[in-house]
């Protein structure tokens, strides 16, 4: 399997030359994609962890759905904690009807008026080999991303390089002329790019 600064410089038909650039523009190519994506898809390939009444740290992770038992729970604002933890409240959480909230970071679920344990389905905010560790140009896949935009992440990281490239060629080194054509080839792939961002999202 081809790694990510492989698959990039057969997108563009050389080596960009530098390694750094490559992570930093699959990283943000990744993280757009990840934004993107409807939850609903990402649920397929979500991580699952147990959320102790202690709570769980959360930072780095788009949460798509945090459930105890067969309920799954409805998000409400740290200034809410009082409410549903008060059985006199109309915002009282049940064991039907459980609830969370963010607090520094940490996520936690209430039912039946205390802190409980639970289950969150979350995706890291941006593209990973394992879960925690940043994809870089050396790494061939990914998880908890979605398989079928690796792809396009690629792509994605690829006009990123070109890019900075295209402004290195005319205001560092004064080369019009390939700056034009990295110009042209730059067109061409952000238009694909466009479509085929559409057929995944399609």
């Amino acid at each position: 399997m081809l790694s990510f600064k492989n698959q990039i410089t057969d997108i563009l038909g050389h080596d960009i030359g530098d390694d750094s650039m490559i992570d930093e523009s699959l990283i943000t190519s990744g993280v757009e994609i990840i934004k993107l994506t409807p939850n609903e898809r990402l649920l397929k390939i979500a991580q699952e962890q147990t959320i102790p009444t202690g709570g769980l740290n959360s930072p780095d992770k788009k949460i798509l759905q945090v459930h105890k038992g067969n309920y799954i729970a409805r998000e409400v604002e740290l200034s809410k904690k009082a409410k549903v933890l008060d059985n006199g409240s109309i915002f009282y959480a049940t064991t039907t009807d459980p609830v969370y909230y963010f607090d520094s970071q940490k996520v936690f679920i209430v039912a039946d008026g205390s802190l409980t344990t639970g289950k969150l389905l979350s995706v890291p905010i941006y593209p990973t080999t394992d879960g925690s560790t940043l994809i870089t140009n050396a790494s061939t896949t990914t998880t908890y991303f979605p398989k079928e935009a690796e792809r396009l992440m690629s792509l994605g990281a690829a006009i990123r390089c070109l890019k900075l490239t295209v402004g290195k060629h005319i205001n560092v080194d004064e080369d019009i002329e390939l700056g034009k054509g990295s110009m042209s080839q730059l067109q061409l792939l952000e238009a694909s790019y466009d479509k085929e961002l559409q057929k995944y999202l399609a």
